[in-house]
Order: C-alpha cells, then sequence, then structure tokens
C-alpha cells in the first residue's frame, strides 16, 4: 500500500500515482509563468516532512520556500493568514486616516 497518494487533472483526464515510504513522493505543477514543486517523505520519527519549491518558468525544480514538518506547515499558514489580516486592517487604518486629513484639509479641522 501506498505511504502517499497524488492526483492530476488536466485535458487528458485525471492520473493518479503513489509513492512509499523510501521513495517519497514528489508532485510539480508548471506553468510559463511559475512553478510549485511539492516533496512529501518521512523522517526517522515518522513525522510527515514537506517541502515546497517556488520558480519563475516551467521547472522541476525551484528555491525552497519551506522545508519542515506538516504541522509546522499548518502553523506557518496560520502565521501567514495573521500577517495578510494585520496588513489589510492596517491598509484601511492607514487609508481611512489619509481620507480624514483630506476633508479636515478641505473643511477645516472638526471640533
Amino acid at each position: 500500500m501506498s505511504k502517499f497518494y497524488g492526483m492530476v487533472r488536466g485535458n487528458r483526464g485525471a492520473s493518479t500515482r503513489g509513492g512509499s515510504a523510501n521513495s517519497g513522493f514528489k508532485a510539480t505543477a508548471q506553468s510559463y509563468n511559475g512553478s510549485v514543486i511539492t516533496c512529501l517523505d518521512y523522517d526517522q520519527d515518522n513525522n510527515l516532512k514537506v517541502r515546497i519549491e517556488l520558480a519563475d518558468g516551467s521547472t522541476t525544480y525551484g528555491d525552497v520556500a519551506f522545508s519542515g514538518t506538516f504541522e509546522e506547515l499548518k502553523e506557518a499558514m496560520k502565521l501567514l493568514q495573521l500577517i495578510k489580516e494585520k496588513k489589510a486592517s492596517v491598509t484601511i487604518h492607514r487609508e481611512k486616516s489619509n481620507k480624514m486629513k483630506a476633508l479636515e484639509r478641505m473643511f477645516g479641522e472638526a471640533k
């Protein structure tokens, strides 16, 4: 039985592949604009390890964007979401502040 299992679907339908604990599993999604390469395997303590590589253009290798356990990846994604939410909040606050300043310049400071 496969330790890993993957599926791709394109213009020729779907195809699946498996990977063993010894072979690991590597999947690439490529376009002319960029590629995402995902590698899965297990460490000596049987923790699922994930490596994500990113590259410009269509290729089967790239720069490592993440390497760690699956649990570490989930935590990293939670932190990324928090950062994105914080940036959005700061941007909204800045836009409101800039609009208030413009209104104050136009109509004078509210008293």
